[in-house]
This record gives structure tokens, sequence and C-alpha cells, in this order.
């Protein structure tokens, strides 16, 4: 991948652009200027650049010391339309342009992918598929930025612990250092974390259960309150003087049966018998006008446009007569049979209802209804504790189930995780390689660094030997860049999909011969370096070699944003 370019437009005018070099690129004030080089703007890009990786716009506007807004720029955010924009090729080698405008209010500090405004979460995403090849939920971008952009003193005096911000836990660290050390698929470890967490809880559940049902014999009584239910629903339908009243159920529940159907018959039957019934009533005290007003006008019109079509009026009236007599004579078809089968289910309806009357005053007469009231009701009692005990054994054995299923996918994703180790151990032996002979040739002694990593675990504790490290001043500066440097050789090397660039801020408390050094092993570098100083720390003959690689200078007349 490769930062290509930078842009800064000011109310729809472009009033900056910087290119970025292939290795080496530098920061600095003017150097032929009788004015200080100080407070012009050195770390802004930095920060602007920080920024576009969704970080905060306070360190661009405020104050580090006192904590209070630069009012020239809070103005300009304020009053004007500032947008900041980086071109560059992704890990895929595909060419996108992020862009945000600098304001502070939040609400118009939107997100731009490729000319199109879109959600942060969208924005967000683009980068770290495209720059950090992360798809999953973590590492998060706030947590990976600190390492690339070290804009604060902190990060530029915190080997390992770049990240200062709230909420950094072991975990995070963990997440980040195996990201970088090349472990692709970080969403195994959280994954890992939540099942051995589930596997922990059902491992303690499932002791109390065990517990409870080893002290309280729950099996075996269980099973004794089994056959107490199966002794009494026996007695409930055991055979007496030869009778069974299981048989004598089944045939209630027959005759049951049969009566749904009669009545279902008898129902169907009353409904069409007194159909024909009102329809013959209405017919009967409708007879002298029944159509008639209909039958005039058909006439009329008849006598007019049909001659001899009727002799006369009275013919239709006989005819008339003659139609609502073979109507009720039609309709009444077959009344008596459907009252006759009407009159035959009834009867029988009856005669089962007595039928059955009689099963259960049979069954009524074998034993005494509170016999079996108290019976039923000890079965009630009996059904309710065992369905609490079976409960219990229920629930453990769903905790047995689901243990193993989780431990089936914990042993899958061990596999996943071995892979993923030894691949980190891989980029680890060559990292340790890089920053040992970064080390040795700048301090003549070489670091030690480590991940310890947990193999078992998945987990790591980076850290560079104490012995050995400087913890203040511009060598621990120094530590910091060649930690960075030795990242991206190893990045190199190894042909990772990760980041090959980094950002130094304010590197002038590094003796000058190391920052010589420093720019020398950057050219050579297969990435890129960004880096900010006061050209104070310059010779002229230094000035002159190194020219080439400044892609921003600037001056009190050439402040960064102009203002």
């Amino acid at each position: 991948m490769k930062l290509l370019r930078f842009i800064l437009e000011i109310d729809g005018v472009e009033t900056r652009e910087i290119p970025f070099l292939d290795n080496l690129n530098i920061i600095t004030s003017k150097k032929k200027s009788d004015a200080p080089g100080n407070s012009v703007g050195k770390s802004t890009l930095g920060r602007i650049l920080d920024y576009l990786f969704d970080g905060s716009i306070s360190q661009i506007y405020i104050d580090d010391e006192f904590q209070t807004p630069k009012q020239e720029i809070e103005q300009l955010f304020t009053n004007s339309e500032v947008y900041v924009s980086l071109e560059y090729l992704g890990l895929n080698n595909q060419y996108s342009v992020i862009k945000r405008r600098l304001s502070t209010d939040t609400t118009l500090q939107n997100y731009i992918l490729n000319g199109q405004e879109v959600t942060s979460k969208e924005y967000i995403a683009h980068i770290m598929g495209s720059i950090f090849n992360v798809y999953s939920a973590k590492p998060t971008i706030r947590k990976l930025a600190p390492k690339f952009f070290r804009t604060t003193q902190h990060r530029m005096t915190k080997t390992v612990n770049f990240d200062n911000g709230r909420n950094v836990s072991k975990s995070d660290i963990n997440t980040v250092f195996l990201y970088l050390f090349n472990f692709d698929d970080t969403e195994i470890l959280s994954k890992i974390h939540r099942l051995k967490t589930t596997i922990k809880g059902y491992d303690k559940n499932l002791k109390a259960f065990n517990s409870v049902i080893s002290q309280d014999k729950i099996v075996g009584s269980v099973s004794k309150i089994k056959k107490e239910i199966a002794k009494l629903e026996k007695s409930l339908l055991s055979s007496e003087k030869g009778i069974d009243k299981l048989e004598i159920v089944s045939k209630i529940n027959m005759i049951d049966d049969e009566q749904n159907s009669l009545s279902d018959q008898i129902l169907s039957l009353d409904l069409k018998i007194k159909n024909i019934i009102k329809t013959n009533e209405i017919l009967k005290t409708s007879e002298q006008h029944y159509l008639l007003d209909e039958l005039r006008t058909i006439y009329e019109y008849a006598s007019v446009k049909i001659e001899s079509a009727l002799e006369d009026y009275q013919q239709a009236l006989a005819f008339h007569d003659h139609l609502l007599s073979t109507k009720r004579e039609f309709v009444s078809h077959g009344l008596d049979k459907l009252q006759e089968q009407h009159e035959k289910a009834t009867i029988k309806f009856g005669q089962l209802k007595i039928q059955k009357q009689s099963l259960f005053d049979e069954l009524k007469s074998k034993k005494k209804m509170e016999e079996i009231s108290d019976t039923m009701k000890e079965i009630g009692k009996l059904d309710k504790e065992l369905a609490k005990l079976t409960a219990i054994i229920d629930k453990k054995d769903d905790i047995d189930s689901k243990l193993i299923l989780e431990q089936q996918s914990l042993t899958e994703l061990a596999g996943e995780l071995e892979t993923e180790l030894n691949n980190v151990t891989s980029f680890e032996e060559k990292y340790i390689e890089n920053f040992k002979d970064y080390t040795r040739d700048f301090y003549g002694v070489e670091y030690n660094f480590s991940l310890h990593l947990d193999q078992e675990k998945g987990e790591c504790s980076p850290h560079v030997d104490d012995v050995e490290s400087n913890n203040e001043g511009g060598l621990k500066r120094l530590e910091v860049v060649t930690f960075d440097l030795a990242y991206i050789k190893t990045v190199c090397d190894q042909q990772a999909l990760r980041p090959n660039f980094v950002l130094h801020d304010s590197i002038d408390e590094i003796d000058i011969q190391h920052v010589r050094k420093m720019f020398d092993e950057s050219i050579q570098l297969s990435g890129q370096h960004i880096v900010s100083m006061l050209s104070d720390k310059l010779v002229e003959q230094d000035y002159k070699k190194y020219e080439r690689y400044i892609i921003l200078e600037l001056s009190q007349d050439n402040k960064f944003f102009n203002i």
C-alpha cells in the first residue's frame, strides 16, 4: 500500500497539496529564515491524518499545555468550510480518497469516501479493510491508529503501550499486537474468549446440579414416584367383579363420537325442513299477489309487441295460478322423507344418551366418587413433584449437551488458532531479528523484544527489555523509531498484508547523528516514514543531502493553514 497525496481545501479552494514520497518524508521549518520554526504547524499534518482515521479534532486546534483553543484555527473551522482529504493505494492496490470536514461542530464532521458522503460505519469499514486488512470487530481503528500516527508525546515515548486512550484493557493490547504480528482473523480470539467464558459457566452450573442430584438422591426419587403413579393409575382402571372400567370409558368415548355425528345430522335435517315449511307459508300467503305486478308489465309489453302471445289476461292469471301450485308441490317434494329421517335420528340420539348415562352409572357404582377424587389428587401431587425433579435432571442433561457442543467448537477453533499463532511466531522471529539489527546499529547494543506469546491461551504480553531500554529523552524516542522501522521492514520481508507507513512527530530531541542514520535507513526502507522536525537540527550539508525528501516546509509566513 502507499499514501499518495494530502489536500487541504478552504471554502472550496485548494490551499495546500502535499505529495507523499515512497520512503522518507520530512516535514520541517524553513531553513533560510530568521524567524523561529516553532508554532508553524509541523505537527498538524500528523494530527489531521489521525483525525481522518476517526481521531479527535481537539488535538488539531487545542493547545497541548493549557488545553485552550487556538483562536485563529478555531475561528477558521467555525467561519469557513475546511476539508481535508487523503489519497492512497490500499493493500489491494486500489485507489481511494477519504475526506472529512474540520469543524468544531461534531454534526458537521461528515465522512466522505471516494466523493460520496457515507456513514461513519461505512467510512471506517473501508479504511479497516483497504489499509489494515481487518474485517472483524476487533481490533478497532482507534486502537490501531496510535501505532501508525505517533502524534503525541505519549505515543512518541511509549514503545509498546502507545495508546493512552480510555478503557485500554489487557485484552485490547493483546488483540492489537497479535494483529500487528500477522494474526489475520482476530475474531477467533473473541470467539475463543466467549467460548471459554461460556464453558466455565456451564462447568460451574453442572457441578451445582450434580451436587443437588447426588445429595437429594433425585434419580432414585424419580424412579420411586413413577412407580407410585403407575400403581395409582392402575387402581383407577382396575377390573372389579369382571368389569373392566377402561373398557367402559372406551365405550363412552365411542358413544360421544356417534352422538356428535347424529347431532350434526339432526341440525342439517332440521334446517332443511324449516326452509321448506317457511317457503310454503310465503307462497300460500302471497298467492293472490305473488309476481302479479310483474305479470301485468310482461303482459302489457307482450300485447303490444307480440300478437297472440297470450289470448287474454285471464289466461295469464290461470297460468300464474298453475305456476304457484306447481312450485308449492315442487318445494314440498321429499318433506315427509326428511321428517322421517329427522325423527329416527332424534330417537337414536336419545337412546345413545340413555346408554351413556347407564355406563356412567355403572362406573359410579363400582367405586365411590370420593375415593376416585382422592386418588386423582394424589396422582396430581405426585405429578408436580415428578415434574420438579425431572426438570432438574433435564436441565443438567441440557447443560451436558451444550457443554459438549461448545467444547467441540473450542477444539475446532483451537486448530485455527494454532495456524494463526504459527504465523505470529514466524513474524515475531523476523521482527526480533530486524529490531536487534536496528538497535545494534543505533545504540551499539541489541535490544531484546518479545511478545511473550502463550500458545495455549492465545495471549501475549509485548515487552522491550528494560535492562537495555532507555526511558527518557531522545534515546527513548529513538527506541520508538527503531521499533517502528523494524516493523515496516518485517512487513515487507514477510510480505504481510499490514500497513507499511509510520508518522513520527517531533524528533528534535534525538541526537543529530542518530537522525542522519535514521534518515539513511528510511531511504532504504520499502515503506513510508513521515517525520517532523525543526530545520535547526540540520547543518547546511545535511539540509542539502535530505532536501529532496522534504514534502512540507513551513515558516511564520507560511503556516500550515496559511493564517
